[in-house]
């Protein structure tokens, strides 16, 4: 199952989108919303693939003895750590992995030079020194090793992330969420058991996403008329697009989706008015949505169903 805050994100950028032409299907704005999850999917291997594509450079192109005259130890050292004897086996080997090397959906293996700065990044980073230094690496070390590369990738290389904002211009916004579900299933590749995709059918990623596109764009006209009558001081044109996109998205969750809590629905969105408004957006939509639940409590509007869902 995918991030639930990733899935908040796509459907407000397509909600979004929609309200802004007039002229805009549902339909296609859905099929729109339902490529934007499944292309996660794309971009998740991605991301897998660029440290075995790393380890594969390293095996056949920076070889001390065949690219030094007199190879220090240190060299030798580190070559034969990032070499990954036995774990790279195991990962390239799994079925599923295999399938996305033979037919990548971006080739990593054209971008020498950034495979070759990556090598020379991890060599200097002093995170990697205990690591690189041992001729002896006991399985645990390895994994640890090869998951950290992913973090030092993804957190540190910049070069990685603007290539991969020019396969995906949401790169950043699915970022956080890739790291951890690549991490997860990199593990489990090194521990032998089934890994899992994050949203690789799953269903229920897109009920929730098609569900809250629909009743906000279903809930707009209401929602916004309760937001402005609620801000008295603000007219309600001068309100920004986002923040009333944001808030009434939120408003369909309190009324519409019973079984998430109302805490969970109000912190979703004041990080994501944080994120993706103005700097005092927060504190205004924070001041909306609470006001605003207390008068759909008020109205019996407030179905919550589960112990602490309300409040």
């Amino acid at each position: 199952m995918l991030n639930r805050r990733l899935i908040r994100i796509k459907v407000f950028q397509v909600v979004y989108a929609h309200l802004q032409d007039e002229t805009g299907s549902m339909n296609k704005a859905k099929s729109y919303l339902k490529n934007s999850i499944r292309s996660i999917d794309n971009n998740f291997f991605t991301v897998v693939l660029f440290p075995l594509e790393l380890i594969h450079f390293i095996r056949t192109k920076l070889d001390p003895s065949d690219t030094m005259y007199l190879p220090k130890a240190e060299d030798i050292s580190a070559y034969k750590a990032l070499n990954f004897n036995g774990l790279y086996e195991k990962i390239v080997q799994n079925e599923e992995v295999a399938s996305h090397l033979a037919r990548p959906n971006y080739k990593w293996e054209t971008q020498d030079e950034l495979l070759r700065n990556t090598y020379r990044k991890i060599r200097a980073d002093e995170r990697f020194a205990e690591f690189l230094s041992k001729t002896e690496l006991t399985e645990e070390e390895a994994q640890a090793a090869l998951i950290s590369i992913y973090e030092f990738v993804i957190d540190e290389m910049e070069e990685f992330n603007h290539q991969m904002e020019e396969i995906d211009m949401l790169w950043e916004d699915e970022k956080d969420a890739i790291k951890k579900a690549v991490k997860s299933y990199v593990k489990d590749l090194c521990r032998g058991k089934k890994a899992r995709v994050p949203s690789k059918d799953d269903e229920t990623d897109w009920e929730f996403a098609e569900q809250l596109f629909d009743k906000s764009v279903r809930n707009t006209a209401e929602f916004e008329n309760m937001i402005a009558s609620s801000a008295a001081k603000w007219d309600k044109d001068r309100i920004a697009k986002t923040d009333m996109v944001l808030m009434t998205m939120a408003l369909t969750e309190f009324v519409d989706f019973p079984y998430i809590p109302i805490k969970v629905t109000m912190n979703e969105y004041l990080e994501l008015a944080k994120e993706y408004s103005t700097p005092q957006s927060s504190k205004f939509v924070n001041g909306i949505l609470d006001k605003l639940q207390k008068q759909l409590k008020a109205e019996n509007r407030l179905i919550k169903k589960g112990r602490g869902m309300v409040g």
